[in-house]
C-alpha cells in the first residue's frame, strides 16, 4: 500500500508515499521539540554539539529509539522521490534530506533546556534514515513485492488523493495503537489536557457499556472511512480490514508486554473491547453497502460520538500504570509516548476532516479480480 497507483489521476496530487512522509515528519518534529516551553538563548557557541567529544553514557534505549524512529521516514521519503528520480538518486537524496532534518531539529533543541542536542543522536538518526531509504528499491514496480503492493492498492482502493489520504490515516491509526489509552482503540481521549463533565459515575457495569460503545464507534468509524475509499466493499476490503486489526492487535500486545510488563499481555483485550469489536463488525456488515457519501457521513458521526463518549467516561481506577513510568526510564521513551498520545488525540479530528471532504464522493468503479 506504500506504492502509488500508476493511473493519471493518482499522479495529479501528492503521492501516497509523499503524503505519508509529510505526516510522519510532523510527528518526528513534535517528538523532537515537545514540550515547546522554556525557550532560552543558546548558552554556548551555535552548533557546538556537533564537535563535542563522545558522550560518557550512551544507552541502548536511546540508540534503538532514534534508529527505529527515522527508518520509516527514510523509507517513505525515498519512495516519494522514486516517482521522479532513479533509485540510487532517490535513496541518496532521502538519506541526505532526513539527515538535514535531524540536524535542524538537534540544533533547535539547543534552545530547549529540557532537551539535549547530541551528535550521537544525529549520527544514529542518519543511520536509521539511510537504512530505511535502502529498503525503498524493494518496493519498486520493477520488483515483485512492489508490483504486488501496487496491484493491491489499485484493485482495492480508489486512485487519487482520496484513496491516498485514507491509507495514510489507516497507517497513522496503526501507529497510534502503540499508545496506551484508558480504553483500547479509544482515540480522541483529551482528558489529559482538558476537563470534561462526566456522563455517569463509575461502576463496573457502566464502564463496561461505555468501553464497548467507544470501541464499537471508533472501529465502525474507521471501517466506514476505509470502505468509503474502496473500489467495492468486497473481499479486498475485508482482507484489508483484517490485516489492519491483526497488526493493531500484535502492536497492542507487544506494548502491554514491554511497557506495562503485564504478566498477561492480553490484559488490554477486556470483555468491553471484545463486545465493542463484535458490535462494530456487525454494523459494518450492514452499512458498507451504502453509497460512499453515506459511509463517510456515518463515519464522521461515529467518530464524533466516540469522542464525546470517551471524554465523558470516568477513569478506570483499576487500570495499571505503565512500568516505565514507575521506573523512570529513558527520556526518549517518554518523548515517544508523548508523540503517540498526541497522535491518538488528534487522529479522530483528521479522520473526521477526511470524511467531510469525501462526502461528495461518487461510487467507484466495480471491483476487478
Amino acid at each position: 500500500m506504500l506504492l502509488e497507483s500508476q493511473s493519471p489521476s493518482a499522479r495529479r496530487g501528492p503521492s501516497l508515499a509523499g503524503t505519508a512522509a509529510l505526516a510522519y515528519s510532523l510527528l518526528i518534529i513534535y517528538a523532537s521539540l515537545q514540550p515547546f516551553t522554556g525557550w532560552r538563548a543558546i548558552p554556548a557557541e551555535f552548533g557546538i554539539f556537533l564537535f563535542e567529544s563522545w558522550p560518557r553514557w550512551i544507552t541502548f534505549d536511546d540508540v534503538l529509539f532514534n534508529f527505529v524512529a527515522y527508518a520509516p521516514l527514510g523509507l517513505l521519503t525515498a519512495l516519494a522521490l522514486r516517482a521522479r528520480w532513479s533509485a540510487p538518486v532517490a535513496v541518496a537524496a532521502a538519506a541526505v534530506t532526513c539527515t538535514l532534518l535531524s540536524g535542524a531539529l538537534e540544533t533547535v533543541q539547543q534552545y530547549l533546556p529540557s532537551r539535549i542536542a547530541s551528535n550521537v543522536d544525529l549520527l544514529v538518526n542518519a543511520a536509521g534514515a539511510t537504512a530505511g531509504a535502502l529498503l525503498a528499491p524493494l518496493f519498486s514496480p520493477q520488483q515483485r513485492l512492489g508490483r504486488e503492493l501496487a496491484q493491491l492498492r489499485s484493485e482495492w482502493f480508489v486512485d487519487g488523493p482520496r484513496g491516498d489520504a485514507v491509507l495514510v490515516l489507516a497507517g497513522l491509526w496503526l501507529l497510534a495503537q502503540l499508545h496506551l489509552p484508558s480504553i483500547a482503540f479509544g482515540n480522541g481521549d483529551l482528558r489529559a489536557s482538558f476537563s470534561f463533565t462526566l456522563l455517569f459515575p463509575f461502576s463496573p457495569q457502566s464502564y463496561l457499556a461505555a468501553e464497548a460503545g467507544v470501541v464499537a464507534l471508533n472501529t465502525a468509524g474507521l471501517g466506514l472511512l476505509l470502505a468509503g475509499a474502496t473500489r467495492n466493499p468486497g473481499p479486498g476490503y475485508w482482507r484489508a480490514l483484517a490485516l489492519l486489526f491483526g497488526l493493531a492487535t500484535a502492536l497492542k500486545t507487544a506494548t502491554a508486554l514491554m511497557l506495562l510488563q503485564a504478566p498477561n499481555p492480553w490484559s488490554w483485550l477486556t470483555p468491553g473491547v471484545l463486545l465493542g469489536l463484535t458490535c462494530a463488525m456487525a454494523v459494518l456488515l450492514l452499512l458498507i453497502r451504502l453509497p460512499p457519501g453515506g459511509r463517510n457521513a456515518l463515519a464522521f458521526l461515529a467518530l464524533a460520538a466516540a469522542m464525546v463518549l470517551i471524554n465523558g467516561t470516568p477513569e478506570n481506577p483499576y487500570r495499571p500504570v505503565a512500568a516505565y513510568l514507575l521506573q523512570g526510564r529513558a527520556s526518549h521513551i517518554l518523548s515517544f509516548a508523548s508523540m503517540l498520545r498526541a497522535l491518538s488525540e488528534l487522529w479522530p479530528f483528521l479522520a473526521m476532516l477526511c470524511a467531510l471532504l469525501s462526502l461528495p464522493a461518487r461510487d467507484s468503479r466495480p471491483y476487478r479480480h
